[in-house]
């Protein structure tokens, strides 16, 4: 009986393990991180929190030559999967993607942000509120499509579309990305469009320059709102990030908005390092917000950030 009960855990062992090479892997990765928000509008809050993301990748190639990848990320302290996404890669042909749930990458977040960084954008930490962006309309990506293909050498083209991006009644969301780096070595060129298909249409154009270990970018992102009532938005943002040594980034930049019918531009300025040791990875800034949504009545907003991981 025990010999009979080996034979058939061995043979269900065998039947398992063949699966799975077919099937290919699901690997899973986390950290160890710390990290430090300190604001000077919020200082009764504790500033210390750690990470609690865990990150599951999959993948592997297909019989008719095609690839497939699975992500997933957990937020152990919200216990649900916040982003994940499929993507099936094509070959010559390019790739297809499926956003389950905040993680794109095609289309509309493509050009988001192309300024470079050494650790965050200037305008995160210190609100909730990310304007002067192509999205800043909204960008619903829980079941969102997107394209990317090569055309030729230094042409790529992306396109994002949600078909049912929420509200009922909602109007489907489509974004497009052109990026270009063919003119000369180190430039690339870039214009997108996104309509949110009820509230915005929103433009953006972008050049990036790569120097050896000096990156710089200037974008420039209008957000256009149908409705009279709202303030349209036109925003300049541009920045530089150095390789110090292999081990050391440090990086500069400035976004400034105009919201329509208001006294002032919003301003969003910061800096930021990124330091590596080994196995440990140091990350810290300074981010102001000043004259937020066009008031010039508005309290600044300052942000000192910092985080530190261990790989192990």
């Amino acid at each position: 009986m025990n010999n009979l009960k080996k034979v058939g855990l061995t043979a269900l062992a065998t039947t398992l393990v063949s699966t799975a090479s077919v099937a290919g892997e699901l690997s899973v990765s986390g950290s160890a991180a710390l990290s430090y928000t300190g604001l000077s509008t919020n200082s009764d809050v504790n500033p210390w929190a750690m990470g609690d993301s865990i990150k599951f990748n999959g993948g592997g190639d297909l019989d008719n030559g095609m690839t497939v990848s699975v992500y997933y990320e957990l937020d152990t302290g919200g216990a649900a999967y916040d982003d994940y996404n499929l993507v099936l890669g094509m070959g010559d042909m390019g790739s297809l993607s499926f956003s389950g749930n905040s993680k794109s990458g095609s289309g509309v977040d493509k050009l988001k942000d192309v300024v470079p960084n050494a650790y965050t954008p200037i305008y995160e930490a210190t609100d909730s509120t990310d304007s002067g962006l192509i999205d800043a309309s909204g960008n619903n990506q829980a079941g969102q499509w997107g394209y990317d293909y090569n055309a030729i050498d230094g042409l790529e083209l992306s396109v994002s579309y949600n078909p049912k991006p929420g509200a009922t009644g909602k109007e489907p969301e489509t974004g497009y990305a052109v990026r270009y780096s063919g003119l000369m070595d180190g430039l690339t060129l870039s214009a997108g469009y996104f309509d949110d298909g009820d509230e915005a249409e929103n433009d953006t154009i972008a050049v990036n320059y790569t120097m050896g270990s000096m990156s710089a970018a200037y974008q420039i992102t209008k957000v256009d709102y149908t409705a009279t009532g709202t303030n349209d938005q036109d925003a300049k943002h541009y920045g530089v990030s150095v390789a110090i040594n292999e081990d050391l980034s440090v990086s500069a930049a400035r976004q400034e908005i105009e919201f329509d019918g208001t006294s002032a531009e919003e301003k969003n300025t910061g800096i930021g390092a990124s330091y590596t040791m080994g196995s440990i990875s140091m990350y810290g800034g300074f981010n102001k917000l000043e004259n937020v949504g066009g008031s010039n009545t508005a309290l600044d907003t300052e942000a000192t950030i910092f985080n530190i991981s261990f790989a192990f």
